[in-house]
């Protein structure tokens, strides 16, 4: 039986797997706007023909190559299929605990380019913010770090933005362990100047002429520390090909 499933953001928020009348088999039936009607309808053949179910177990033993940048090619192919099932196998290899296998599925889920990639990143960035408590170290620690590697989603954002305390949906303390954690990741003269613009020392955030002051810099080396650091937080982890 065919089975019809994309992945979506809900009301709340939250990103999940979906059943859907657009998706039909492996990937979606319907043309993208990338796509040519020739390229659409080969496509499509393809799909119904079988052929593309043979292409993903091919894509997916490959993840287990000896050579880091074909597996990062068949990363990168399955992501840009964009297809439940693509995303799917991409997906079971970021919730691994293995961080070389984070940085292939990163990799195929950012770099292929399609929607249902993006929501598979912020569907597991939500998950792992849920468990983000410092209480349990080890579930925590781990979700911090792939949290980070994802680079910048809109979970990331939210974080940061309830490290203040007034969200009604995350907790400050935690937002706030994980702001501490994500600048303590930083070079020391960034993570000097995140500190005081963020608040982490005082408890209010410093202005950049205060955080100017303080540190004894000029102004415009706070604002180019600043955007640096930020540029360090936001990017996902580096791919390396061996």
């Amino acid at each position: 039986m065919t089975e019809n499933h994309s992945i979506a953001s809900g009301s709340d928020g939250v990103s999940r797997l979906i059943d859907t009348a657009e998706t039909s088999g492996i990937t979606r039936l319907s043309r993208t706007d990338s796509e040519s009607e020739g390229e659409h309808l080969r496509r499509v053949a393809e799909e119904l023909s079988g052929s593309g179910e043979n292409r993903l177990r091919v894509l997916e033993s490959l993840l287990s190559d000896r050579n880091f940048s074909t597996r990062l090619e068949a990363a990168f192919e399955l992501g840009k299929i964009g297809s439940f099932k693509s995303i799917v196998i991409l997906r079971n290899l970021l919730l691994s605990q293995d961080e070389s296998s984070w940085q292939i599925a990163i990799h195929g889920l950012r770099k292929g380019g399609s929607r249902e990639g993006w929501l598979c990143l912020e569907s597991v960035a939500m998950d792992d913010a849920k468990r983000l408590d410092p209480s349990n170290f080890k579930v925590s620690e781990l979700s911090f770090r792939r949290l980070m590697a994802m680079g910048r989603t809109k979970m990331m954002d939210r974080l940061f933005r309830a490290a203040d305390g007034h969200s009604r949906s995350i907790s400050g303390d935690v937002a706030r362990h994980f702001l501490v954690k994500a600048v303590s990741t930083l070079p020391y003269q960034h993570k000097e100047v995140m500190e005081h613009r963020l608040g982490i020392i005082t408890g209010v955030s410093a202005t950049p002429y205060a955080t100017a002051d303080a540190l004894g810099i000029d102004l415009e080396q706070v604002r180019a520390l600043e955007l640096e650091a930020w540029n360090f937080i936001h990017s996902p982890i580096q791919t390396i090909i061996e």
